[in-house]
């Protein structure tokens, strides 16, 4: 049996305040052609299915195009809800879509839902664990679960795995082994002391584990064990990660191979660090278009209306800084908190315009200070 198994689509999601919905239909259409060529017999999308909790029209119309394109294509489609999903809004209309073979899972309802397919070699069996937190389990049980892998664990316990036959777990959650974290991006949403944690031993009754919930495709203990990553790059962080379709295919029990299908976006993303004389010549031609881009300007001297004149070469230009002496010198030399409480108000302006202008207060412009500071109730040095 042969899946595809794809990812935080994040439909409706912009990167830098751009909309991304041009580049996501183009990469929805690039996987419907790989369906299409490969014949695979079940699609699984493990989550992050929009990008926020009410997702917009355009993002919602992508989605039901893709969906009636994997209908026409005869594909069995597995979907359940990530962190950035509105559980009940992503189930909408699911009893009528189980008629087109469309399986969608936003809500835990106690019991692991599964769904069966079979080919020459048996039975495969699905299950839909879709993100859960731990207070999501405490209408089904008599004690919440105290963390997120106690969590999983109890709703993997709502279900009775027949391990002589394959099993495979769609997931969404914050996969760790024995302390190890999965490489992350800056596009994704991080938790404060590892409280989402949950082991990849967890799931050792399966064959496949189709993951969701990381950015950059990779495994977790094993092979089988596997984020499929974003189909796009969703932050420059991820400019080196290489999107793909995740292919499994099943064979008899424990017989598995795994293999990817390389995506390729409309846009791509790049980070140029140069002066605004190099930026402007022939070394950057190749980046007028294709590239969503953020700039880095490193001249030493002031450049007048800096973005305007690379927006005028490169339209794809979301982010940009500078970066010389003059800015390096002034993050080194930020105030601490500690300086803020020791020091007064007239004191605060003196050390911020010696470090702003690299000169020191007059004795003149201390005079006009101490008689601002005054008639603001302050008292002078």
């Amino acid at each position: 049996m042969k899946l595809f198994h794809i990812a935080d689509l994040h439909l409706g999601k912009k990167l830098s305040g751009e909309n991304l919905i041009e580049d996501q239909n183009h990469i929805l259409k690039e996987i419907l052609k790989s369906i299409e060529k490969e014949k695979p017999q079940g699609i699984l999308i493990t989550g992050d299915i929009y990008d926020t909790g009410i997702p917009t029209t355009e993002a919602v119309t992508l989605l039901d195009r893709f969906l009636e394109a994997l209908v026409k294509l005869q594909v069995e489609v597995f979907i359940i809800s990530g962190n950035h999903d509105s559980p009940e809004r992503l189930e909408f209309a699911n009893g009528i879509l189980e008629n087109s073979r469309i399986h969608i899972t936003g809500t835990f309802r106690g019991k692991l839902k599964n769904y069966t397919l079979k080919d020459e070699f048996g039975s495969v069996c699905f299950y839909m664990l879709p993100f859960i937190k731990p207070a999501m389990l405490r209408p089904y049980c008599e004690k919440e679960p105290e963390t997120y892998e106690h969590a999983v664990k109890q709703a993997l316990e709502t279900v009775s795995i027949d391990k002589r036959i394959r099993n495979v777990l769609l997931a969404h959650q914050y996969i760790t082994y024995k302390g190890e974290n999965p490489v992350t991006s800056d596009s994704e949403q991080k938790s404060l002391g590892g409280i989402d944690e949950v082991d990849a031993s967890c799931f050792d009754d399966f064959d496949y584990v189709a993951l969701g919930h990381i950015h950059r495709p990779q495994k977790i203990k094993r092979l089988e064990v596997r984020y499929a990553g974003s189909p796009l790059k969703y932050s420059f962080s991820e400019i080196n990660h290489k999107k793909a379709i995740t292919v499994i295919e099943l064979a008899e029990k424990a017989a598995i191979s795994i293999r990817k299908i390389p995506l390729t976006p409309l846009r791509d993303l790049a980070i140029l660090t140069d002066t605004m004389n190099e930026l402007l010549s022939e070394k950057y031609k190749k980046y007028e278009e294709g590239y969503y881009l953020s700039i880095v300007l490193t001249d030493e001297e002031p450049i007048e209306n800096p973005l305007e004149k690379l927006r005028a070469r490169f339209p794809g230009v979301l982010e940009f800084a500078v970066e010389n002496k003059r800015t390096r010198q002034h993050k080194s030399g930020q105030i601490g908190v500690d300086d803020l409480a020791l020091k007064t108000p007239q004191a605060l302006f003196e050390e911020f315009y010696q470090r702003q202008n690299n000169v020191e207060v007059s004795a003149e412009e201390k005079k006009i200070l101490e008689k601002i500071f005054v008639k603001l109730g302050e008292e002078p040095l």
